[in-house]
């Protein structure tokens, strides 16, 4: 694996990547080349953030996605990743979206054997389920040593895949990708720009200015699990901030 994401910023003569590197970027290429979307999960803000930038870099349409971007640009940018604006989304813990994504062919973790919440059995079963809403989906757990998280959530993996395979094979059912909620995220009209600036690259989406029923729907719930972590946390500044912008699309 990379150290202190030395892997990723630091420049690489005649493309010599790392052997990690090699193979990540070989996996998106032919994932994106059969229209598949990627989701890249790192460790820290800042490492979705210089991923982000090696990716867009070499030509990748590429977003990060973190706490520190508001509900509103999240959700952008997830409707962007959906209609194939952009192929990849790269972030810290992509589960909170709370959304499917059967356009997802490939979910890689990288640091998977680095233990603690976001790499414990519990996450990395979660992250891999990620990828059950399409057939043709795969996950890669990038590390250096097998953990016991790792092989766990292998083995439940596993487990469950033996299970539906048999079902399948009972009663004839051939998996297809589920069907894309892409529709209960319609274009809306927009002012204000989300841009993404790395160096001399910039990434621009939009912000949304007026939304659909469904979509207030889906931002209130993502709006409400934040303020239930801020309080729990005591950040009670930020659970304020929270609170105002659930009345204000309630208001709407």
């Amino acid at each position: 694996m990379y150290s202190n994401l030395q892997d990723f910023i630091q420049p690489h003569e005649d493309k010599q990547y790392p052997a990690f590197l090699e193979h990540l970027l070989k996996k998106m290429d032919e994932h994106i080349a059969q229209k598949g979307k990627i989701l890249l999960l790192t460790l820290t803000k800042k490492s979705s953030e210089e991923v982000t930038n090696f990716l867009v870099s070499k030509g990748y349409k590429a977003f990060y996605l973190h706490s520190e971007i508001n509900t509103f640009d999240r959700w952008e940018i997830i409707k962007k990743l959906k209609t194939g604006q952009i192929d990849i989304i790269v972030g810290v813990n992509l589960l909170r979206e709370g959304i499917d994504l059967p356009e997802v062919s490939l979910i890689a973790i990288l640091d998977a054997d680095k233990e603690g919440f976001l790499r414990s059995t519990t996450s990395l079963i979660q992250i891999i389920g990620r990828a059950a809403r399409n057939p043709h989906s795969e996950v890669v757990l990038y590390a250096d040593n097998f953990t016991e998280s790792m092989v766990k959530s292998l083995r439940e993996t596993y487990r469950r895949r033996k299970i539906q395979q048999e079902h399948n094979k009972k009663y004839n059912i051939i998996p297809e990708k589920a069907l894309s909620n892409v529709k209960d995220l319609e274009s809306v009209k927009t002012d204000e720009e989300l841009t993404q600036s790395f160096g001399d690259l910039t990434l621009k989406t939009k912000k949304l200015k007026r939304m659909t029923k469904k979509e207030k729907e889906i931002i209130l719930k993502d709006l409400k699990i934040q303020l239930d972590e801020a309080i729990k946390t005591w950040e009670f500044e930020k659970a304020a901030v929270i609170r105002d912008q659930i009345k204000k699309i309630d208001g709407e």
